[in-house]
């Protein structure tokens, strides 16, 4: 697949000025619009997409044969997770300039800011404004778009512990999410399957989601669950949409476990119902059936109760150790990825 960098434009009729540095000849011009593909000729001059139509051969310098394929912008990663790999090394970004990737969402729950101080001292930055003042003065070889991830806001106000905030820590919360709003935030994020994010009540969520959408936000969400309750999952997203005014994302749509399959059609009957209702929702869909998670997905919540560090401490204990093998292994109740991939560890590698 061949990427074309810049502003595509149909300009058939115009007449070339010069030779071009690149000639990509033949290929299929998906140009980002939403428009469907057309067959063209691309000029590219002085790193610039110079024109889009008809170019003889023998006008570019350089000349790629591109019948059959994709010449595209660039494709957006909806779910880039972090753009700080690149500050510290920009060969980083080559996994995704490879794939044809100009621009990455970053953020799922977690992300760069806020930070606390003693996080700070580390990276270097604890506010989304300082973060992104970081990412200007290294450059990035990538487009990169943040959200404040509600977990990151969590963590700081309540910890990593199982409890409810108080109405001083919400709007202590909401605070934060304005800020890393009014800083170049796109919306909130949250990955509801993870501790302590699997712990705030839908109320929690929506009171965060309704700052980031006063802000012209959106709440994108890893749903808290996408098996055995995906519709009910699907309903709570539209629901935090709803109540705080917010257009909604699902990440990584999708029906998990043989026994679910069947549902995604119900799932995507939800998605379109709220749409024509006049409700902003959209979804992406990775194209392939493997998945990448945190371990702590496979272990039921309630052992992070007390935070990540307890939990660390108190596997120390054989006993509970095997109760966590046999909870993983026999029962559900939460999202339990063991019994997605249909009960079997050779269907998953830990690492």
């Amino acid at each position: 697949m061949l990427i074309a960098c810049g502003l595509v434009t149909r300009a058939a009729d115009e007449k070339p000025i010069g030779k071009y540095d690149v000639v990509i000849t033949g290929g299929r011009v998906v140009d980002g619009t939403g428009a469907p593909w057309f067959v063209a000729d691309v000029g590219i001059r002085d790193g610039r997409i110079a024109r889009v139509g008809r170019i003889a051969p023998d006008q570019g310098r350089q000349v790629i044969q591109a019948d059959g394929l994709v010449v595209a912008p660039g494709f957006v990663d909806m779910m880039g997770q972090t753009a700080s790999p690149m500050v510290r090394d920009a060969r980083s970004a080559m996994n995704l300039l490879t794939q044809g990737i100009t621009t990455i969402n970053a953020g799922e729950g977690a992300s760069a800011a806020p930070l606390s101080d003693a996080e700070g001292k580390a990276s270097g930055w604890t506010t989304m404004a300082e973060y992104f003042a970081l990412l200007d003065l290294h450059g990035l070889p990538v487009n990169v778009v943040q959200t404040v991830g509600h977990t990151q806001v969590r963590k700081l106000v309540l910890g990593d512990v199982e409890r409810r905030p108080s109405d001083e820590e919400l709007d202590r919360m909401r605070g934060l999410v304005r800020e890393a709003m009014q800083a170049g935030a796109i919306g909130l994020s949250t990955a509801l399957i993870y501790p302590p994010a699997v712990y705030a009540r839908t109320q929690e969520i929506a009171a965060l989601a309704e700052v980031a959408g006063q802000s012209g936000g959106r709440y994108y969400t890893h749903m808290r669950n996408e098996g055995d309750q995906l519709l009910e999952a699907i309903d709570e997203a539209l629901d935090i949409g709803k109540s705080g005014q917010t257009p909604v994302h699902i990440f990584h749509l999708k029906a998990a476990g043989r026994q679910n399959w069947g549902k995604m059609q119900l799932a995507l009957a939800k998605i379109k119902a709220a749409r024509a209702a006049g409700q902003q929702v959209t979804a992406d869909i990775y194209p392939y059936v493997n998945n990448g998670l945190g371990i702590a997905a496979f272990i039921h919540p309630r052992h992070f109760a007390q935070g990540r560090a307890q939990l660390l401490a108190r596997l120390d204990d054989p006993e509970l150790r095997a109760q966590i093998r046999r909870e993983m292994e026999t029962t559900g109740g939460w999202e339990n990825w063991y019994r997605h991939v249909g009960n079997d560890w050779g269907r998953g590698v830990i690492g």
